[in-house]
């Protein structure tokens, strides 16, 4: 049975890995016992295509009603959850976000218990998150002209304002993945361009430090 899952996911190869895939042609495969059955399921990643196929242990014959949409008898629903639960894990524990703008969201939700706002209806796509003490913005993320960070280049580009130390600013700034600040005090924040290859850890880091620069601060 294929699952959607990976349209909006990219497998980290490594984290795969060590959670028990094994390469096969040109995909990865786990093979894994769901518990309280007599079956185990085969998980088959390949380009964005995910599959999973239940096997019967003692056989090893593939156990057909698992692939039936529409049955849903109590036993099939049940052996169903399963192999469900264990696709949430491997999403938790092998998959990272493609969107990485999606992504850094999700850290500033799941690590300050901070939610999105959106406080621009002419452009949705545009969200800002505040500190919990404060209220005081501590990230911007925004859809902008590649243009307007001085880039002769047609379309527009997902991009994160945060707050850093003036030198820290000065030493981070390349021109490539960090620039000046966009629409903001160039002194006091921070445009980093939101693209693939793009130092997710680093940013998250910097997100930390804009968090507590801004609730920190004794500005009123």
């Amino acid at each position: 049975m294929l699952y959607p899952i990976l349209e909006q996911y990219d497998v980290d190869i490594k984290k795969a890995l060590a959670y028990g895939f094994v390469r096969e042609g040109a995909g990865l495969t786990l093979r894994k016992v769901l518990p309280e059955t007599e079956f185990y399921a085969v998980v088959t990643l390949a380009g964005k295509a995910l599959s999973v196929n239940v096997l019967e242990r003692d056989t090893d014959e593939e156990y057909l009603p698992f692939n039936v949409a529409d049955n849903i008898s109590g036993y099939v629903m049940s052996v169903r959850e399963k192999a469900e639960a264990l696709l949430e894990e491997i999403k938790t524990q092998c998959l990272i976000k493609s969107n990485v703008k999606l992504q850094l969201m999700d850290y500033c939700s799941q690590r300050f218990g901070t939610v999105p706002d959106a406080p621009w209806p002419e452009t949705p796509e545009n969200f800002t998150f505040k500190t919990a003490r404060r209220n005081k913005w501590y990230a911007l993320f925004m859809t902008i002209p590649y243009k307007s960070l001085g880039l002769a280049k047609a379309g527009k580009v997902d991009v994160l304002n945060i707050k850093l130390p003036p030198a820290k600013i000065e030493q981070l700034v390349d021109r490539q993945h960090f620039y000046p600040a966009y629409h903001m005090n160039k002194k006091h924040w921070l445009t980093v361009m939101l693209q693939k290859d793009a130092d997710i850890s680093l940013v998250q880091e910097l997100l930390a430090e804009s968090y507590q620069l801004v609730e920190n601060s004794s500005r009123k």
